[in-house]
C-alpha cells in the first residue's frame, strides 16, 4: 500500500510536530541529500567489544574490577563514623531522599495545599500526613472538559542549595514532576524546562539518576525503567562514589587480612591528577553531549580509572560557548589561570572538601585560606573598606555569581575566576563550516582518531536535536557532518547498534526513506531491547511504508513502557499515515487518558474525529489544543497540520 498525497502530508506533519521544532524541520528539509549508502545484504552482527577498562587498566586498585559489588555507607560507618557524619551534611550526601525522609526546607500552607499559576495551568502542593501530591488544572473553561492531572512526589531530588525537584515512580518507570521548589528565592514554580502542555510529568533517563542519586539499575535498553527497589540500598550519592565499590574492602578489613598498603579500596588523594578529576567528571563535566564510548556504559565507571575510556564529552566550540550555562563550572575551572598556571595540578578538591562544606558563617574565611594557599604573596589590591563590604571574600569579587544562561532562578559561580569581575568571554560565531562541538579533552586516554570520529558523529545528531542559534544553524551542515563520520565509523565497525541509530535519525526525507528504514532496523536488530531503537523503527517503517513493521515496533514499545504517551503517539501517527481513524483516536484516547493536557495528541484526536464524520467536536478537540500550547511556531505548525488534515 503506498501513501497518497495526503497520506504522507499528514505522517510528515505529525512527525514534525512531535519534533516541535520549525528550527529542526529546517535542519531536516532543507539541506541537500547525501548519495545513499550500499544496501546491507541483511542485519549486521555485533562487532568484537573492545577491551573492558576495568580489566585491562593498569591500576593498583582491585575494586576497578567489574566484580567487586557495593555495600552503601551504612557500612562505611561502621569504622569511619566521624566522617561519614560530615559527609552527610555536605550538599552531595544529601543529594537525594525519600519525600518523607528529607530534611524539611519547603514552605507549604498550613491547609495542606499551595497553589501558583503559570500560562492557562493552575499547579498545586498538597501536602498530607502521608504524602505528597503535585496537580496541574486547567484555569478557564475548555470546548471540551479537561481532567487534572495528578502526580505523587515520592523522591526528593536536590541538596536544597539551589532547591530540589521531585520524582514519581509508576510500575519501575521514574518520572520528574513540573513542580520545583527553588530555594534562593523561597518559593514553588515550574521545573526547568518543562513544557507543561506535552510535559506534565519528564522521563527521567538513567544518565540523571546516574548523578543525582546512590546508584540505580537501569532495564537494559529503556529509557526510564529501572529494576526494582529503585534505590537499593540507599538514596543519596554516598562513599563509593569516589572511592569505588566497598565489598572487597570490607571483607578484607572485617577479616583482617587487608594489606598494609591497601589496594581494596580507592583513595583518590593517592591518584594522579588526571585520575582524581575523572571522579569529579563523572558529574560536573556535563558538557553540550556525552557520547558513551564504542561497548561501554557510563555506569561501568569506576574511580580510580579515566573517565574518558567510558564516555566522551563535548562541548561548544570555544567561539559559540557562554560564560555563564549552570553545567560548564569544570569546563571553566580548567580555562582558568589559576588551573593553566599550575599545569594541571589544581583539582576541584584543591578548593572543595568532598568530605564535608563550610557553614555560611565562615564560609568567605574558609575559601580566602584555599585562594592564599597559592596567592599568600600576593595579597589584595582592593582597599580596606572595599575588603571589609565584601567581608574580606576572594570569591565575592574574582568568582561572582550570575545569572544562569539555562536554567531559570538558577545562578552560578564563575569558575574562570576573572582576575576582575565581568561577564566572560562574548561568543564570537562559529567558523565556516566547521564543527560547532570539541571533544573536551585530547590526553593519554584519549580514543583513536576512528573512534574520536564516530563519537562526534553522535554527538552531532544529538546537538541537532536541539533548539539551535542561527549562527550555528546557518553556518554548519550538521545533518552532512554527522552523516560523512556515521558512515565511515559503520563500515569499520558495521555492528555498533548507537551509530546505525544516530545515521537513522539523519535520514528523514521521504527520498532517504529506504536507508532509513535500513538503518533503524540494524540498530534494533542489534539491540533488540532498546525503546529509542524501537521509536526509531517506527518513524523509518512509517517513512518507508513499511506498516507492519512499524506496528510490529510500536506494539513492542508499547508493551515495554505502558505508563508513557510517546508509545501511543508514535502508533497512533502510523494510523493516521495509513488513514485508520479508528485505531487512532483509540490512541489518542488512551494517551489522553496519561497526560490529557498533551496539544498534540488533542489535535490528532480532534482530526480523527472530524475524519469519523463529527467536525464540529473535532474543532473543540483542536481549540482546547491550541489553549496549551504556549509556542506561537508551534501553534501554527498544529494550525496548518490540522487544516491540511481536515480539508
Amino acid at each position: 500500500m503506498h501513501l497518497s498525497r495526503s497520506g504522507r502530508l499528514i505522517f510528515l506533519g505529525a512527525v514534525l510536530v512531535l519534533l516541535g521544532s520549525a528550527a529542526l524541520a529546517a535542519w531536516y528539509f532543507t539541506l541537500p541529500t547525501p548519495p545513499l549508502v550500499s544496501p546491507e545484504p541483511g542485519p549486521p552482527q555485533p562487532d568484537q567489544p573492545p577491551p573492558d577498562p576495568r580489566v585491562v587498566f593498569d591500576s593498583p586498585y582491585r575494586n576497578v574490577k567489574p566484580g567487586v559489588g557495593y555495600v552503601g555507607d551504612a557500612a562505611c560507618a561502621k569504622c569511619h563514623q566521624a566522617l561519614t557524619k560530615s559527609y552527610h551534611a555536605h550538599p552531595m550526601g544529601r543529594s537525594a531522599a525519600l519525600v518523607p525522609q528529607a530534611t524539611p526546607i519547603e514552605k507549604y500552607a498550613p491547609s495542606g495545599r499551595t497553589e501558583f499559576t503559570s500560562g492557562p495551568f493552575a499547579l498545586s502542593i498538597e501536602k498530607s500526613p502521608t504524602e505528597v501530591r503535585h496537580r496541574v488544572r486547567v484555569l478557564e473553561p475548555t470546548p471540551v472538559p479537561v481532567d487534572d492531572v495528578i502526580i505523587p512526589a515520592e523522591i526528593a531530588i536536590g541538596s536544597g542549595t539551589r532547591g530540589r525537584s521531585y520524582l514519581s515512580v509508576e510500575s519501575g518507570a521514574v518520572w520528574q514532576t513540573p513542580v520545583s521548589w527553588f530555594g534562593p528565592e523561597d518559593r514553588w514554580d515550574v521545573s526547568p524546562g518543562f513544557h507543561l502542555g506535552s510535559m506534565a510529568r519528564r522521563a527521567i533517563v538513567p544518565e540523571c539518576l546516574y548523578c543525582h542519586v546512590d546508584r540505580v539499575e537501569p532495564v537494559p535498553g529503556a529509557d526510564n525503567r529501572y529494576r526494582e527497589p529503585l534505590l537499593p540500598v540507599q538514596a543519596a550519592i554516598g562513599c563509593e562514589r569516589c572511592h569505588g565499590p566497598g565489598t572487597l574492602h570490607v571483607a578484607e578489613r572485617t577479616a583482617g587480612t587487608a594489606p598494609q598498603t591497601d589496594t581494596s579500596i580507592v583513595n583518590p588523594r593517592h591518584l594522579a591528577p588526571a585520575l582524581q578529576s575523572a571522579i569529579c567528571e563523572q558529574c560536573h563535566l556535563q558538557g553540550e553531549e556525552r557520547v558513551p564510548r564504542r561497548g561501554r556504559d557510563l555506569f561501568e565507571y569506576r574511580p580510580g580509572l579515566p573517565f574518558e575510556q567510558f564516555v566522551s564529552v563535548y562541548v561548544r566550540h570555544p567561539d559559540l560557548a557562554a560564560a555563564n550555562r549552570s553545567v560548564g563550572q569544570f569546563e571553566q575551572m580548567e580555562q582558568s589561570r589559576c588551573f593553566t598556571g599550575s599545569r594541571g595540578a589544581l583539582l576541584c578538591t584543591s578548593c572543595h572538601d568532598p568530605h564535608s562544606a563550610p557553614d555560611a558563617p565562615v564560609r568567605d574565611a574558609y575559601y580566602r585560606q584555599r585562594c592564599l594557599s597559592c596567592h599568600k604573596s600576593q595579597g589584595c589590591a582592593l582597599p580596606e573598606p572595599d575588603r571589609r563590604a565584601k567581608n574580606d571574600s576572594c570569591v565575592a569579587c574574582h568568582m561572582p555569581k550570575a545569572a544562569s544562561a539555562n536554567i531559570i532562578h538558577a545562578s552560578v559561580t564563575n569558575h574562570r575566576v576573572p582576575r576582575t569581575a565581568g561577564t566572560g568571554p562574548v561568543p564570537k560565531g562559529l567558523p565556516f563550516a566547521e564543527p560547532p562541538l570539541l571533544r573536551f579533552r585530547s590526553g593519554p586516554f584519549s580514543p583513536t582518531d576512528d573512534e574520536r570520529e564516530r563519537d562526534l558523529g553522535i554527538a552531532l545528531v544529538g546537538f541537532a536535536k536541539k533548539r539551535l542559534p542561527p549562527e550555528i544553524t546557518t553556518r554548519s551542515d550538521l545533518r552532512s557532518l554527522a552523516t560523512e563520520r556515521l558512515r565511515a565509523s559503520l563500515a569499520r565497525w558495521p555492528g555498533d547498534a548507537d551509530a546505525w541509530r544516530a545515521l537513522a535519525s539523519t535520514r528523514s526525507d521521504p527520498a532517504e526513506a529506504v536507508e532509513k528504514f535500513r538503518a533503524a532496523r540494524n540498530a534494533l536488530a542489534l539491540n533488540p531491547e532498546s525503546e529509542t531503537a524501537l521509536a526509531g523503527l517506527v518513524e523509518a517503517a512509517t517513512l518507508a511504508e513499511r506498516y507492519d513493521a512499524a506496528l510490529e515496533a510500536a506494539d513492542t514499545r508499547l508493551r515495554v513502557n505502558p505508563t508513557a504517551v510517546d508509545p501511543l503517539l508514535s502508533r497512533a501517527i502510523v494510523h493516521l499515515a495509513r488513514n485508520d481513524w479508528e485505531r487512532a483516536e483509540a490512541d489518542c484516547r488512551a494517551a489522553l487518558r496519561i497526560n490529557p493536557l498533551h496539544p498534540q495528541v488533542r489535535t490528532y484526536l480532534g482530526a480523527c474525529l472530524h475524519k469519523r464524520g463529527d467536525p464540529a467536536a473535532g474543532q473543540r478537540e483542536h481549540q482546547t489544543a491550541l489553549r496549551f500550547e504556549p509556542d506561537v511556531r508551534a501553534q501554527a505548525g498544529l494550525r496548518e497540520w490540522y487544516r491540511q488534515t481536515t480539508r
